[in-house]
């Protein structure tokens, strides 16, 4: 008696995610999603929707807003202390399967635990572990994911691992540094807004209705406060939706490539906060170049990484020319040393240092003098914008204060009658 086998393969559509990140959809045949999206997986896929053929793919990627969600409630130095203990354990022999599972066990935010746990998933069904983590890249930069990569080719993963972690903790120390920088004039700023629309709305109306039930003449620096006063309280139906639109402009012009161009050359030119920027740049740029070349990525990816955490398009034509310069065979620091944003000593040394093979120590070198004069830039910057605030907060609460108290100390008959 013979057998007649039954072909069960079926067509169907998917849509997947490449490992630089690329969005790809097609079709392919076999019998359940599950076979699907192993095939997938082997082509170095990773899916995000299947659907029999002939059935349209969701109009949103579901994985994508579930990683991006999950990514915002993630922590950078949750990321630095899981690459710094999963370096640990590796460096002591513990297997990687194992490593993870124990770093997940660890993870005190459930976030994170979860995402720690789909990366040991993926591990076990083999998918490295820098594909793993590019899946992730609201958690995993750029630098981390060609780190992991580097060091999967090389055997070399528990010391890049480390490395990882230490330039993970030393860029969100400058993070923390710069923000903290800018929050105190914010705040300053913000509470002198609050102050003078609240004497604004809410006491000067209690005046004026003294005044007005005396018949007294006011100054004319009070009408204009009262005026103002009226304007917020009464006109908020005209100047909220006006500033709702202006607000909705200015974010569409920064996006456009004239706004971006304008705002980033600011960045650069303005004073004190230009300097700053700069050497901000300068040190994120000098971090990662160093991490990166000491850990054997090619230098073309540390070119594109580089030109990602400066994210200035003034910037952006130094990277392009020192990319086109690599092709062409020419010395890199050469884009450095024409730019006019980079110290001619920070160009000297790189030159030096790439002529002598030395770039990675030299670029590290860098790195800790930009944190240095960036941490005394900070301080020095906060000194100076401390009492301009102060005065200037003076200055506004005392006027609306004077426009209060001046009609009664011109006209002490209006309130003693």
């Amino acid at each position: 008696m013979s057998f007649k086998t039954v072909n069960t393969d079926r067509t169907y559509s998917y849509r997947a995610r490449a490992e630089d990140g690329e969005v790809v959809t097609g079709t392919v045949s076999g019998s359940t999603p599950d076979d699907i999206a192993a095939i997938l997986r082997a082509d170095g896929l990773v899916p995000t929707a299947i659907r029999n053929a002939g059935a349209a793919l969701p109009d949103f990627d579901a994985d994508e807003i579930r990683r991006g969600e999950a990514a915002r409630r993630i922590r950078r130095d949750d990321v630095a202390v899981f690459c710094q203990q999963l370096g640990v354990m590796l460096d002591t022999g513990v297997p990687l399967p194992e490593a993870l599972e124990a770093s997940r066990v660890q993870c005190r935010r459930k976030e994170f635990a979860h995402l720690v746990g789909e990366i040991h998933i993926d591990v076990c069904g083999g998918t490295p572990l820098s594909r793993s983590m590019a899946r992730w890249p609201k958690v995993f930069p750029p630098i981390v994911v060609s780190l992991v990569r580097a060091s999967e080719a090389s055997g070399t993963m528990a010391l890049m691992l480390g490395r990882v972690g230490e330039y993970l903790v030393r860029e969100e120390r400058t993070r923390k540094q710069v923000k903290g920088a800018a929050t105190y004039p914010a705040f300053m700023l913000g509470s002198a807004v609050l102050i003078t629309a609240f004497m604004l709305v809410v006491i000067l109306p209690k005046f004026s209705a003294i005044y007005e039930r005396k018949g007294a003449e006011l100054p004319g620096a009070t009408k204009v406060m009262m005026a103002l006063g009226d304007a917020i309280r009464n006109g908020w139906p005209i100047w909220l939706p006006a500033i709702a639109a202006i607000g909705f402009g200015f974010f569409l012009w920064r996006r456009s490539n004239a706004g971006r161009r304008i705002i980033d050359w600011c960045k650069l030119n303005a004073p004190i906060v230009g300097r700053l920027t700069v050497t901000l740049y300068l040190a994120r740029a000098s971090r990662t170049m160093s991490t990166l070349l000491a850990g054997g990525v090619g230098l073309i990816d540390v070119i594109r990484i580089c030109r990602g955490v400066t994210d200035n398009v003034v910037f952006d034509r130094m990277w392009q020319d020192m990319e086109a310069r690599v092709r062409d065979g020419k010395e890199l620091t050469g884009a450095v040393t024409d730019s006019k944003w980079i110290p001619a000593g920070v160009g000297a040394m790189m030159s030096s240092g790439e002529r002598s093979g030395q770039l990675p120590e030299v670029m590290e070198k860098i790195a800790t003098r930009c944190d240095d004069e960036l941490e005394a830039g900070i301080k020095q910057a906060t000194s100076m914008i401390e009492p301009m605030l102060i005065v200037f907060m003076g200055l506004l609460v005392g006027a609306v204060a004077m426009a209060l108290l001046l009609p009664i100390f011109k006209m002490s008959s209006v309130v003693a009658g």
